[in-house]
């Protein structure tokens, strides 16, 4: 595989563009644009789903083997409620109230779990 030569530098990187992208996703949603024609909140995490369902495929053309795992459905299905209420939280409350909040609930939830 691809990845099996590849050390701590990759999962640094990883990890930094896994930063990049989550943590930025929010900004556009305040924008006047996307005020201006208030999409619906499906709508936007189907674009999110979508992109993280396309760009996901990048693992396997680095040769790393498919496995299905039925928690991954529940993963996929409490991620995109979760992702749902994160919009509206960023609409009402604001990006940093949002982030701030969810991000607590994750580590919690992933305490417990």
């Amino acid at each position: 595989m691809a990845i099996d030569g590849c050390g701590n530098a990759c999962g640094l990187i990883a990890a930094f563009v896994g930063v990049i992208g989550f943590g930025t996703f929010g900004a556009p949603l305040k924008s006047d644009a996307v005020n201006r024609i208030n999409p619906d909140p499906f709508v936007l995490q189907t674009y999110k789903s979508t992109m993280c369902f396309v760009t996901s495929f990048l693992v396997l053309a680095l040769g790393e083997e498919y496995r299905f795992s039925p928690w991954g459905l529940l993963s996929g299905l409490l991620w995109v409620i979760g992702g749902i209420c994160g919009i509206f939280g960023i609409r009402n409350s604001g990006l940093a109230i949002s982030v701030g909040t969810w991000s607590a609930i994750t580590v919690l939830i992933s305490f417990t779990w």
